[in-house]
């Protein structure tokens, strides 16, 4: 019974397994969450922002019927002119719609928080390869760039 005081360990003298001086590195600079807005690291710097591209997208309504709605034509051409070229190219019907026409109080973010994205073209039906075509031809994007810009 003499062997458990042989094995007792001592308590003052504990082996640690890392060095002391081993810290965590290589992990870049240290981030303060609570910094202000201007240093903190953002993504959309180094990505690029959402309004630099042209989004068309198709959105289902009832039973069969579609919407296509094209977003991020920049504003220096008229929204209502393009509409009314694309209307009367496709034989379809479609509308403007102006960011602060687009539903006040469906969305919990705060009064000051939503992004204005621009006005959006609705057109009835899937136009989505039409239109692409039609930005295309009309010259607004050209074919190089149309590869980058639209987003279908």
């Amino acid at each position: 019974m003499s062997t458990t005081a042989s094995t007792k360990v001592d308590a003052t003298t504990k082996k640690s397994k890392a060095p002391v001086s081993s810290g965590v590195e290589n992990l870049g600079p240290a981030f303060d969450p609570f910094a202000p807005v201007d240093d903190t690291p953002s993504v959309e710097k180094t990505v690029g922002s959402k309004n630099d591209k042209i989004h068309i997208r198709l959105q289902q309504r009832n039973g069969r019927k579609t919407l296509t709605t094209v977003q991020g034509i920049p504003k220096k051409f008229d929204h209502s002119k393009i509409l009314k070229a694309m209307k009367k190219e496709f034989a379809c019907n479609g509308t403007v719609v102006k960011p602060e026409e687009a539903g006040e109080d469906d969305s919990p973010a705060p009064v000051g928080a939503k992004p204005n994205l621009g006005d959006v073209l609705q057109l009835q039906g899937d136009q989505r390869v039409a239109v692409r075509q039609f930005l295309v031809d009309a010259g607004i994007v050209t074919s190089k760039e149309a590869k980058d810009l639209i987003v279908v």
